[in-house]
């Protein structure tokens, strides 16, 4: 099996320590979001220092993982993943998909280590940031400067293309750097140019996993930009059991697994009641286990709990071989994608899917998706995508007070449109 692999390059331990220590207190500032790409926090002489490159991507990549369990944890509450269990009203928004409400609120400004009210756009743009600072200083510098340059230019296009990747699932719009208002279009033909780099670099230096999964993620926005051929030519011949994981750790806060942390350490989030016991062919499917914890839950109602990622430390898959499979079984259907769904459920023992319709396949390959990529932060997107009817349906009593809504996406936050000077 592929997994993340460590750098080639190796940092002294107690340098890698400070110099991650500042980076965190510079994506940390609270002042407002567009302060996330003031370097003020290190002397720039130090961020323009060659001997520095390693520490800018390994910050990059530091900052990246915990945007992503953050992004992980909201996009599945407000998808049918996980639900509210909290008392105080400060996330309600999430569970109640009226997001599209309240541009103002805590999805745009709060950072990705909170286990109660999760941002995703300020740990995302500071993420992308990061990488893409990286990115342009490993450009300008020479591989007589730099050792290892081509394998941290690889890091830093991988980790800014899934920055942008997700920007662009989550956000119905954004601004980069100050720019103008970008849709989420523009955002995953960002993340594909930001993919295709680290590929080239990737593959220089003989990197399969980081080509891998930069070819991965590829072929994601290219099948949600429409380019199905590109799609199915990045996504076929991957390795089924390929993972290229955000490492997780008890360490602190930041470094928790968020969605373990969410639902089982905090108890703020239970297990959507339509997320719960789920059936495969008359099998409860490992790839989604819940059950009751046998405690109440922070507002008093029993707490479910997922299975899937049972400590601090369990890591996240960003992009793995399965999805791959299943990106190519959208697109060809037929025989394909019943091949390709059964490759899928013997790596768990769960019976044969037989076919069908070419229709009943593919809404059985958007029900495989569910199982396969299970809190992974797809199901939102998928959902948006694909018309999936919404449960509780829209305009349905929220137990805490107001609605459920429609949200499918995040709208510019407030703190970047109102700082913004190049948007009105």
């Amino acid at each position: 099996m592929y997994r993340k692999q460590t750098f080639r390059f190796r940092t002294p331990r107690w340098i890698t320590a400070t110099a991650l220590a500042t980076l965190v207190l510079a994506s940390c500032d609270t002042e407002d979001l567009l302060k996330v790409e003031a370097p003020s926090q290190l002397p720039a002489e130090d961020l323009e220092n060659p001997r520095n490159a390693a520490l800018l991507v390994n910050g990059a990549v530091a900052d990246f993982e915990c945007a992503y369990g953050a992004f992980v944890t909201v996009q599945g509450i407000i998808a049918d993943e996980l639900s509210d269990a909290q008392l105080g009203a400060a996330a309600w928004f999430y569970d109640r998909r009226d997001s599209n409400l309240a541009p103002g609120s805590a999805y745009g400004e709060n950072s990705c280590s909170s286990n109660q009210t999760p941002g995703i756009y300020r740990p995302l743009s500071t993420a992308r940031w990061a990488a893409d600072n990286a990115l342009t200083y490993l450009e300008g510098w020479t591989d007589e400067e730099v050792d290892n340059r081509q394998d941290l230019i690889a890091q830093a296009a991988l980790y800014s293309g899934f920055s942008y990747n997700l920007l662009g699932m989550a956000m119905c719009s954004a601004a980069i750097d100050g720019g103008p208002e970008v849709t989420s279009a523009e955002l995953l033909a960002a993340a594909e140019g930001r993919y295709t780099r680290a590929m080239e670099a990737a593959t220089a230096e003989g990197l399969t996993d980081v080509a891998t999964a930069a070819r991965i993620g590829r072929a994601r926005v290219r099948l949600y930009l429409g380019d199905t051929a590109g799609a199915l030519a990045d996504a076929q011949d991957v390795p089924l059991d390929f993972v290229y994981n955000a490492s997780a750790s008890q360490d602190n806060n930041r470094r928790y697994n968020r969605v373990f942390a969410s639902n089982v350490l905090s108890t703020n989030y239970s297990i959507e009641e339509v997320s719960r016991n789920i059936m495969t062919a008359g099998v409860e499917d490992p790839r989604t286990l819940t059950s009751s914890a046998g405690v109440t839950a922070n507002d008093g109602t029993e707490l479910w709990i997922q299975h899937k990622y049972p400590d601090y430390s369990t890591p996240i898959p960003i992009v793995t071989g399965a999805e791959a499979a299943l990106i190519v079984a959208e697109i060809q259907g037929g025989q394909a994608a019943v091949d390709a769904i059964n490759s899928l459920r013997d790596r768990v023992g769960l019976p044969h899917y037989a076919g069908g319709t070419e229709a009943e396949i593919q809404q059985k390959v958007i029900e495989e998706r569910r199982r396969e990529l299970w809190l992974e932060g797809h199901r939102l997107y998928d959902i948006a995508r694909f018309g999936i009817p919404r449960v509780p349906a829209i305009g349905t009593p929220f137990a805490k007070g107001g609605i459920y809504g429609n949200t499918t996406c995040l709208p510019l936050p407030d703190v970047e449109r109102f700082n913004n000077p190049n948007i009105s």
